[in-house]
């Protein structure tokens, strides 16, 4: 499985369109420049990324074997997902919903423009971590669902162990209708990703 940081290394590579230095990946990744380093070369090694001499720096990019494998079997699998929370907005009557992982990363998401999907995901990460630790202590794990209500409206959290489907609702939308599709829509997703305890995307 890619760990956290190569995770967001490759995405901050991808979404570069001329390479980036290791200090530019740092920066961009939001971690430090030795980290960065040490996963830089896990992934040259995996064949993932390489790098170009630019002067006296490395400009590092995605492999072209590498982004051309990504853009085939993400393309298909975007749609889908993408198809899948949009109907599963349409029947609950959300306001939003979002795909994370577990290291807290936003993998998709369908949100209005004013929510920051990264800010989010490793918000709601956290939570859920903290939730199944109490779970625990508690002796009800595993944790399937959280549910925050406030005055203006509800995020519903369904743990399907290696992903979490986040789904924001106003007060007025039916809230069992969300807990009956949101499992469903957590269980397609996760297929259609491949995602296991022991592999990403």
């Amino acid at each position: 499985m890619s760990s956290y940081y190569e995770k967001r290394i490759l995405k901050v590579l991808e979404e570069s369109k001329n390479g980036l230095t290791t200090v530019n990946v740092a920066e961009k990744a939001n971690i430090s420049k030795t980290t960065a380093l040490k996963y830089l070369a896990s992934l040259k090694a995996a064949g993932k990324i390489d790098y170009i001499e630019v002067g006296p720096a490395k400009l590092w990019r995605v492999t072209p074997i590498w982004e051309a494998c990504l853009k085939k079997a993400s393309t298909s699998k975007v749609r889908k997902v993408r198809l899948i929370l949009k109907e599963f907005g349409e029947i609950a009557g959300l306001a939003g919903s979002a795909v994370v992982d577990n290291d807290g990363l936003t993998i998709f998401a369908d949100l209005p423009w004013s929510k920051n999907p990264e800010k989010i995901g490793s918000i709601i990460s956290r939570l859920i971590q903290l939730a199944n630790r109490s779970a625990g202590e508690a002796d009800i794990d595993p944790l399937k669902n959280v549910i925050l209500e406030g005055e203006r409206g509800r995020i519903v959290v369904y743990n399907e162990g290696s992903l979490l489907l986040i789904a924001f609702s106003s007060k007025e939308a039916a809230l069992g209708m969300i807990k009956i599709e949101i499992e469903e829509v957590a269980k397609k997703i996760k297929k259609i990703l491949n995602f296991d305890s022991s592999s990403g995307i």
